[in-house]
């Protein structure tokens, strides 16, 4: 039986955030899909696009009874939401995210969670040349690779329905330390930049540590 939420909360409804909330609504993955912006146009257009069920632009209320909550804006605002909202969460709750960077920042967003709300870091590898709401779609993530990141503090049941929802986007999943994702997602953010041999020397003291067959294209 596929993974289901009764409340989800999307706080940045663009490109990956807009494009999750469509795969959670047209795959009945959630009950209700609730967008949280500043922008009231580009809300306008989720709700018109399938992405949300509705939108607010008070955060604390968008995120009271959720069971999950998604941070879809830019890494440097994650702890200042954290601090806004998250003792509005209640036991059982998940937060995760879809950022680029983890590390520190995943033990910090930990921190953050109140007792029996559980934060999951992911990092969905997916993109378009276009951005915003306007240019999602539900099939954005298929065959892309999802990277999830779990500590010691992670839990495991949390982990496993994140995991299922980016299954049922369609992604391959890969699971390694947080901090081991920054040091492997910042050589490959010099592909353009190196000759394949190059690569392999920046890679080769990971390669006891990384995962089979870690295909990040």
């Amino acid at each position: 039986m596929p993974v289901h939420f009764k409340h989800v909360a999307i706080i940045g409804v663009g490109l990956i955030g807009g494009s999750l909330g469509m795969i959670l609504r047209r795959k009945a993955l959630a009950d209700h899909v609730v967008g949280i912006g500043r922008r009231v146009e580009n809300l306008k257009t989720a709700v018109a696009l399938g992405a949300i069920d509705r939108y607010v632009a008070d955060p604390q209320e968008g995120v009271r009874g959720a069971d999950l909550v998604v941070l879809a804006t830019p890494v440097d605002t994650y702890e200042r939401h954290l601090q806004e909202w998250a003792h509005c969460l209640g036991p059982g709750s998940i937060v995760s995210d879809v950022g680029s960077v983890k590390g520190t920042l995943v033990e910090r967003s930990e921190a953050a969670m109140p007792d029996g709300v559980h934060f999951v870091g992911a990092h969905p590898i997916a993109g378009k040349e276009k951005t915003g709401v306007a240019a999602g779609t539900d099939q954005l993530f298929k065959g892309a690779r999802c990277i999830l990141t779990p500590t010691k503090r992670t839990n495991a049941t949390a982990l496993e329905r994140v995991r299922q929802l980016w299954e049922e986007a369609g992604s391959i999943i890969l699971t390694m330390d947080p901090h081991l994702h920054d040091q492997i997602l910042g050589a490959v953010s010099h592909l353009p930049h190196v000759a394949a041999f190059a690569l392999m020397n920046a890679l080769s003291e990971l390669r006891d540590q990384a995962l089979p067959s870690l295909d990040l294209a």
